[in-house]
């Protein structure tokens, strides 16, 4: 990478005037907890059609936020206080948001228990006029962008979920009304609006269509049922919607299916599919809600997810015939109540009105292939698992393509297959290992499944057209022609890394580095190996490597900045983000297929945006990204197809120029086995050259890559390093790696060094260096201090300290068994402990508590789903027992993360004590030195509350 950019300029220049005034810029003062509240962070954009417009999500530490619209060709800015969820209407000329209430507001209406209600803003972006209406819960715009439907809020004390709703000429400003709105939904691209109407007791429930050009109002549907689940056909005029319907056989709720051809030929052509008309069609099934309908790519075919029924459950008592259950009854009076008609009189008639209350109990059995607290998080899931039909509307048939081994069924593009996933034949295995599962491909129009694969544990993608499938087996990627039922590999002869080595490396099946996408008409596939990105025909017959990032360690990932774009366009150029492994610098380069790349940014700073790091506008040659520093705030710039003379259109905490500021460097260091690594080093905000600082080491895996994140002083986000960086520390995060079985010790061998290479700058006071981390990096925090006493003190936040009783616990948040997580994920034990005692053993903090001299604060939550509470009881009993200095903070309620406010800024406060006492020798409090009695606790702990300025 040899291209400089303008951004690369400024950082230098800049630079140079801090040296060349480095005495007035130390005048400058730290941030204390009154600074905190102003700082804003950067959220999500939405850019107009035209690219004349972005909208911009802001926060702030005080709670405050805002939406910001800027123009993207001048400073014009507008400002909506609590603005959010913008939309511009399809030709740019209109920008709506909802507009919230203060936090502060919120809590007094929810104190008052009146609902919480948003409004919306309405700009028009030609002249400026804004337009504010009261209580809107949802909104939208037509396809043609020329027409706005709003929806209120239902009442209050209203069981049905109808609300008035309006919608709006945006030329004119004419307006109509309707009442008893359950849903609605715009025709795409068109200016049909169908609406749903679910109304008190039902009066009234239909489907509506509203012509707004005509002003025409029809009805297409009216019952006495519930209607859901509006959806239209793709840049055409068919609707589908989903009707109620129960039956006292069952206890679920089922549904017709009602479709719509050529709305915008009058009323259009109606097809049902009414099960209980033709029973055979879905023998003992259902359609079901949860899987929205979505129409083949020709509208020939409705897709509906259909699952089997569930049958009112018999009456336990029901055994035998009438007169049998009354004479059951007669005996049970006599043996219960003889000789006292009155008492015998009562009991008998409480028996027959009482049902019998069920045990409060759980069976869990080792056979259970999906343990039963996995199978109670996933209840919902389990409820609404369902396989996909195909509704032929020319000839009414409905094959039903789940199959019945389908645990998980997708639709390919174009409608042309549907892929079903049989977990079945692996299930036994995957309780412990790595979840395997066969994969089967039905075709829609005859029904027929035929087999694809065996044995693949990453998921299986399709293609844009439904032509290909592929998926990563091994150490390549493969693909099968659904036309032609061949499979090939398609990697193993261009000479890639397409593996991810660095990604927990004990898995019986290793992860990939991604597609990037495909090339139009599915010609060629776009794959990521470790720096390059591939261009791999489909069908086998070869590839190319379009990039040349493994010569420099540059890694180069493809990008697509049109959002609606489905495939890359092989005529036109294809941008690349670019990151330097090794320098941390990023920026995009852009090239046509086959031809030399063209560097377009290379900056030493950090690069991304709408969830990637470039967008374009839809109607115009106007491009997007994010760029941050650590010394500089996150900003939006938008710019042309060449990505130069970019213009800053956000500007984002201003203020920081009046404070004193850390920066950040690299330092490098190789590990106890040889690996070259780095960590990223942030200076104090206040650094002095000459004097030497305390420093907090943050650790997880690999942190480096973080270089020039930008950190907003957020006390909530109790890990802050840009906090502790104004509280007079140097921040070290190291990057971690690992050998299998040895987590602890690969840490320990990978730290020491690391600690040793920031040391050899002289820098750093050796005896004021603390450490820290949590869940993981809790573990490795606390595995650390029981075998160097190389940090002064350390705080654990919810680690991992045994991991022979971890191992046997449950992630209760998702209900799954520790053991997969240790054998085959982040743990790489790759056994259990009863094979390998001596790794298990070895790699325990629990079981060298005799050799912790550092003092050590522990946090956790009672109700941690991720990491089991009694990991830190246990330490903190051993601790104790062996006499060791430990303080275990314990909050009520919480889980993996603290998620109250109150306690996140306690144990944030907590730990600047803990670590101001240790590193820089400030006064102990007494919870530090010898703890505090319950009684006093119970009083109340000490807070600091979010200081709003």
């Amino acid at each position: 990478m040899t291209s400089t950019s303008p951004f690369r300029l400024l950082v230098l220049a800049a630079a140079t005037c801090v040296l060349a005034s480095g005495a007035s810029a130390q005048q400058k003062p730290t941030l204390t907890p009154d600074d905190y509240g102003q700082w804003e962070t950067l959220g999500q954009a939405t850019l107009a059609p035209d690219g004349l417009w972005l909208a911009v999500g802001i926060s702030r530490v005080n709670d405050e936020a805002e939406l910001r619209i800027h123009r993207t060709d001048s400073d014009s800015v507008v400002v909506v206080p609590f603005g959010r969820s913008p939309q511009f209407s399809e030709d740019g000329a209109w920008l709506a948001y909802a507009i919230g209430i203060s936090p502060d507001e919120r809590d007094a209406l929810q104190e008052r228990r009146e609902p919480v209600r948003n409004d919306m803003g309405l700009l028009n972006l030609r002249t400026g006029e804004q337009e504010t209406i009261e209580d809107i819960s949802s909104f939208s715009f037509s396809g043609d962008g020329r027409h706005l439907a709003l929806r209120r809020y239902a009442p209050e004390e209203q069981e049905s979920a109808g609300a008035d709703a309006i919608v709006r000429s945006l030329a004119s400003g004419a307006s109509i009304s309707f009442g008893n709105v359950g849903a609605l939904a715009w025709q795409d691209e068109g200016y049909l609006l169908a609406m749903t109407v679910d109304a008190e007791d039902r009066v009234g429930n239909g489907v509506r269509l509203y012509d707004p050009e005509s002003g025409r109002i029809s009805s297409l549907d009216t019952d006495d049922a519930e209607y859901r689940q509006l959806s239209w056909r793709e840049e055409a005029a068919d609707l589908v919607v989903l009707k109620t319907y129960t039956d006292d056989e069952h206890e679920d709720t089922a549904h017709v299916a009602l479709a719509w051809r050529n709305l915008d030929e009058g009323d259009g052509e109606a097809l049902v599919l009414d099960p209980r008309e033709s029973p055979t069609r879905l023998p003992g099934q259902r359609v079901v809600e949860h899987r929205s309908p979505s129409w083949s790519e020709d509208g020939s075919i409705l897709f509906l997810g259909y699952q089997e029924r569930i049958p009112v459950p018999e009456d336990e008592d029901a055994g035998g015939e009438e007169g049998d259950e009354a004479e059951g009854d007669e005996e049970r009076g006599d043996a219960e109540g003889e000789g006292d008609e009155e008492g015998e009189g009562e009991e008998g008639n409480a028996g027959d009105d009482e049902e019998e209350e069920r045990a409060g109990v759980e069976i869990w059995h080792t056979l259970d292939v999906d343990p039963v607290p996995q199978q109670r998080v996933r209840e919902r899931l389990l409820r609404q698992r369902n396989q996909i039909g195909a509704w032929h509307l020319a000839d009414g048939r409905f094959l039903m393509l789940g199959g019945d081994r389908a645990d998980q069924t997708t639709l390919l593009e174009g409608g042309g297959h549907v892929l079903n996933r049989d977990e079945t034949p692996y299930d036994v295995d995957a309780m412990f290992n790595q979840q395997f599962y066969d994969l089967y491909a039905a075709d829609t129009g005859s029904g027929a499944e035929s087999l694809v694969r065996e044995r693949i544990t990453l998921a299986a993608q399709g293609s844009p057209e439904g032509r290909y499938v592929v998926w990563f087996e091994g150490e390549d990627w493969w693909s099968h022609d659904l036309s032609s039922g061949e499979t090939r590999n398609i990697t193993a002869d261009l000479g890639g890394t397409f593996v991810n080595l660095d990604l927990t490396p004990t898995r019986q099946q290793m992860p990939a580095f991604g597609l990037a996408g495909w090339t139009e008409d599915d010609e060629a596939v776009l794959i990521n190996d470790r720096w390059d990105v591939w261009e791999v025909q489909a069908d086998g017959s070869g590839g190319r490597r379009l990039t040349r990032g493994a010569e420099d360690e540059v890694r180069y990932r493809a990008m697509q900045p049109d959002r609606e774009a489905e495939a890359f366009d092989p005529g036109e150029p294809i941008y690349y983000s670019t990151y330097g492994q090794w320098t941390k610098e990023a920026g995009f380069s852009r090239a046509r297929l086959g031809q030399d790349l063209e560097s377009l940014i290379w900056d030493d700073a950090s690069y991304g945006s709408f969830g990637g790091a470039l967008r374009k506008a839809r109607d115009a040659d106007v491009f997007v990204f994010r760029r941050e520093r650590f010394d500089d705030s996150p900003d939006y710039f938008a710019t042309g197809p060449d990505l130069d003379d970019a213009s800053q259109v956000t500007r984002t905490n201003p203020f920081q120029d009046d404070y004193a500021w850390g920066r950040t460097e690299l330092v490098e260091y190789e590990n106890e086995w040889g690996r070259r690594l780095q960590g990223a080093l942030t200076y104090p905000a206040d650094y002095e050259p000459g004097r030497q600082y305390p420093m907090i080491v943050y650790h997880y895996e690999l942190l480096s890559q973080g270089l020039h994140q930008y950190q907003v002083p957020d006390p909530t986000r109790y890990y802050n390093q840009q906090i502790w960086t104004h509280d007079g520390y140097f921040v070290f995060r190291p990057d971690i790696v690992y050998r299998d079985r040895r987590p602890g010790q690969s840490n320990v061998e990978t730290l020491r060094p690391a600690v040793a290479a920031v040391l050899e700058t002289g820098l750093i006071d050796p005896d004021r260096i603390g450490l820290i981390g949590h869940s993981w990096g809790g573990y490795q925090t606390t595995f650390f201090v029981t075998q160097d006493n190389l940090f002064a003190s350390a705080v654990a936040g919810a680690p991992l300290t045994n991991l022979m009783s971890m191992y046997l616990s449950f992630y209760w948040n998702s209900g799954g068994t520790d053991a997969r997580i240790f054998e085959i994920s982040q743990g790489r034990m790759q056994v259990p402990w009863w094979e390998d005692w001596d790794s298990y053993f070895n790699n325990s903090p629990v079981h060298h508590i005799e050799n912790l001299d550092t003092p050590l604060l522990m946090m956790f939550g009672t109700e941690d789903g991720a990491v089991e509470f009694n990991q830190g009881v246990e330490f903190y009993n051993a601790a104790r027992r062996a006499g060791k200095h430990m303080v275990l903070l314990v909050y009520e309620g919480e889980n993996h993360g603290l998620a109250e406010e109150p306690n996140q800024l306690d144990y944030q406060n907590r730990i600047l004590e803990w670590f101001g006492h240790y590193l820089k020798g400030d006064p102990a409090p007494d919870w530090i030195t010898k703890g505090v009695p319950y009684l006093q606790q119970k009083d109340g702990p000490r807070t600091r509350r979010k200081v709003v300025s």
